[in-house]
Parts: C-alpha cells; structure tokens; sequence
C-alpha cells in the first residue's frame, strides 16, 4: 500500500485539477515556499501526465499575474501558454456552468469555487488543489487539498 502521509504530490492513482491559486503561485516569487510547492506540484502532474486545468483556472490566472504579480501582459500570455501546453484544459460549459450552479447549493460554496469542482469532476479528477477551499473535504467525489497547509503564512 502507497504511503498516504505525503498527500502534497500528485497522486498515481488519478487524475488532479489546479485551481488558478497554484499557477499564480508557480510563479510568484514573493513567497518562495509556495512557489517551491506549486512548481514542484505542476512539474510532477505534467510529468506524469495527471493535471488538469480549465480555461477558468487560465483566465483568473492571468489577471492575477497582471494586477498582483504585475507581471506585463505579454509575460502573463506567455504563462498561460505554457500551462495548457503542459495540461490538457477542459472549457467552460453551460452544463458545467449549471453543475456548478447546483454543486454551490448543495454545499454553500462560491459560484467560482463551484465551478473549479465542477470542471475536476466532469474531467474525472479525483484531486484538486487549492488554497482557497476547504482542505480534506470530499465534494462530488474529488478531494480539496490545500499544498501550502505546512506553509506559515
């Protein structure tokens, strides 16, 4: 049996999701602990041919990297190329818009939240990671795990 302790790798068991906090944090250098974490996450998912992102995760990537990073808009493009040529994207739909919409009633989660869920599931995800929920929790069938749980903020 796998050791389980180690829950901030990708998992060969499955596919896992990026939430658009990961990216960001890819290339951040203002935290370097998290940049550290999120690079080495993203390299191993793409490595193994495990990740997977959606074109929400690229959109709110790039405007964090422009009005937070401030990064150019030409190095914030550049980014969000290299990342869905590292991982395949699954597109916003009007069905995963509604799942959503039904994923953030059932469990009062955020509409964008929901979305990320939504779009892991659809794509058969059993992983996603993200800051910005709630670590461990088990939410249609895909596990939220927060990397940066060891990291002192």
């Amino acid at each position: 049996m796998k050791d389980k302790k180690n829950v901030n790798t990708a998992t060969e068991e499955g596919k896992v999701f990026f939430d658009s906090n990961i990216l960001v944090y890819s290339v951040d250098e203002s935290v370097p602990e998290k940049k550290e974490i999120a690079s080495q996450l993203l390299a191993k998912a793409a490595n193994s041919k495990t990740g997977i992102i959606s074109t929400q995760s690229l959109q709110e990537f790039f405007n964090v990297a422009v009005k937070k990073l401030n990064l150019s808009k030409q190095a914030a493009r550049e980014y969000v190329e290299l990342f869905s040529k590292q991982f395949p994207v699954t597109k916003v739909s009007v069905p995963l818009i509604m799942d959503a919409i039904d994923i953030s009633i059932k469990n009062d989660l955020s509409f964008w939240d929901s979305l990320i869920l939504s779009a892991a599931t659809d794509t058969g995800c059993i992983i996603v990671y993200s800051e910005d929920m709630n670590n461990g929790q088990i939410i249609s069938g895909a596990k939220i795990l927060n990397p940066f749980v060891e990291v002192a903020a």
